[in-house]
């Protein structure tokens, strides 16, 4: 299959658009005038050409043209189909991967991309000669959706393995970075989307008729994208309608509140301790809902040692007791850390050879900033943050005998005209980059 060129420096790529096959779509496909406007007319070419790559690597020269009612794929597109067997109600997914090529998903009348001549269909992406698309389906949205949705019984049967047939919750990733807990239910009648479904089909905004896309990573795990009416991918990022992170309704899932209640249960004769006592302290910043995170501050004891843990926040996750817990900063990628967590009466922390060489491969240093995001009691995400301005004076990264010496301070001289070290810390704070 021959590589994709590379787009001239006004080329636009990535112009995506979802379209269902109608009877007049097989001559004349319509198309958005943002995806027509990634095509020119060739050398001697009376019309633009669209240069569709076939899942078996074939190139079809496609027409682009123009009439009363706006752009469409013409001649050679008809041709195209018969040979794919892509038949009337199928939905195509067209992406434009610059150099006036279009790549295309094929979804069947069971809402699943369609298989050629592997269980997913093989395309081409731009810089490689090939890759296979994960298992994806996807959804017309109706209100009838919003409380509940069922995953497609095909996809289920062919792509869901027996030890995740009777997980309770799904992790999907939105493209707005964020993970959300969904609930799932399984009776005879399938595999349905339940708690947390609706609340995150409200942040998203999503309307009756859009297409929800959905593309699984493994381990209930997904990934989603929107397509509007219009069939053009939905800009989360850029879109400010019917999204509301402040007024985001947060639930649990039935195993985290098993999990607090039992926990809450055990430590309620500690919770009649006054209200000074210092395990009332809570000196990391922390969140229990749909999204559970930590955050700590990384020095050179958990670097060389291990990493503690508020006992508080680990009882309400479920971890109160050692355990093995994965650790991914990408949950797409295969790469993982396996880290032992160890449990103990004050406090829960990560430690061990597996836990020296998650910092030593993701180059932790003392100063960063590391945030887990819980996405089950033994399967958390890792935001890495790190920090800027190691050797910057009175930032947490400098040392305490790096911040006596900028000062020129010595015990021996006295206390007059000493500046506290936790002085200039409160004056600048640090910086961060991701």
């Amino acid at each position: 299959m021959p590589l994709l060129s590379d787009p001239g420096p006004g080329a636009r790529v990535m112009a995506k658009q979802l379209k269902v096959l109608l009877p007049p779509s097989f001559h004349k496909m319509r198309i958005s005038d943002e995806l027509s406007g990634c095509f020119e007319a060739g050398d001697g070419a009376p019309e633009p050409t669209a240069l569709v790559v076939s899942p078996f690597g074939k190139v079809w020269r496609v027409a682009v043209g123009r009439d009363g009612d706006g752009a469409f794929l013409g001649r050679g597109w008809a041709e195209f189909l018969a040979a794919h067997g892509i038949g009337l109600g199928f939905f195509v997914v067209l992406r434009h991967e610059g150099g006036g090529t279009l790549t295309v998903k094929v979804f069947d009348t069971s809402l699943c991309i369609k298989g050629f001549s592997a269980p997913a269909a093989v395309m081409t992406s731009r810089g490689s000669k090939g890759v296979i698309c994960k298992p994806q389906f996807i959804r017309i949205f109706h209100p009838y959706l919003s409380e509940k949705m069922i995953l497609p019984a095909r996809f289920v049967k062919y792509y869901i393995t027996d030890e995740w047939l009777n997980s309770q919750t799904a992790i999907i990733l939105s493209p707005l970075g964020k993970f959300w807990r969904i609930e799932l239910k399984n009776d005879q009648s399938g595999i349905f989307f339940t708690g947390g479904w609706s609340q995150f089909l409200e942040f998203h905004g999503i309307c009756n008729g859009d297409v929800l896309h959905l593309r699984y990573e493994g381990n209930m795990v997904f990934k989603f994208k929107a397509f509007g009416l219009g069939g053009c991918q939905k800009d989360f990022k850029n879109q400010n309608a019917g999204i509301r992170p402040s007024k985001e309704k947060r639930q649990e899932t039935p195993s985290i509140r098993k999990r607090k209640s039992n926990y809450e249960k055990s430590r309620s004769e500690e919770n009649k301790r006054p209200k000074g006592s210092k395990n009332s302290r809570l000196l990391e910043p922390y969140r229990i809902g749909t999204s559970s995170w930590i955050r700590k501050s990384i020095n050179t004891y958990a670097l060389e040692h291990l990493l503690p843990l508020s006992k508080e926040f680990c009882g309400r996750i479920g971890f109160q007791m050692a355990c093995k817990i994965t650790l991914k900063t990408k949950m797409d990628s295969a790469r993982s850390w396996l880290v032992h967590g160890a449990a103990y009466k004050n406090y829960c922390c990560l430690v061990g050879v597996a836990w020296k060489s998650f910092c030593q491969e993701n180059r932790i240093k003392p100063g960063d900033l590391c945030t887990f995001n819980i996405i089950e009691t033994t399967l958390w995400h890792v935001t890495i943050t790190h920090c800027t301005n190691r050797k910057q004076e009175g930032s947490p990264c400098s040392s305490r005998r790096e911040d006596m010496t900028k000062k020129g301070g010595s015990r021996s001289k006295g206390t007059k005209g000493r500046k506290s070290p936790m002085a200039s810390l409160t004056k600048q704070a640090p910086s961060y980059t991701r």
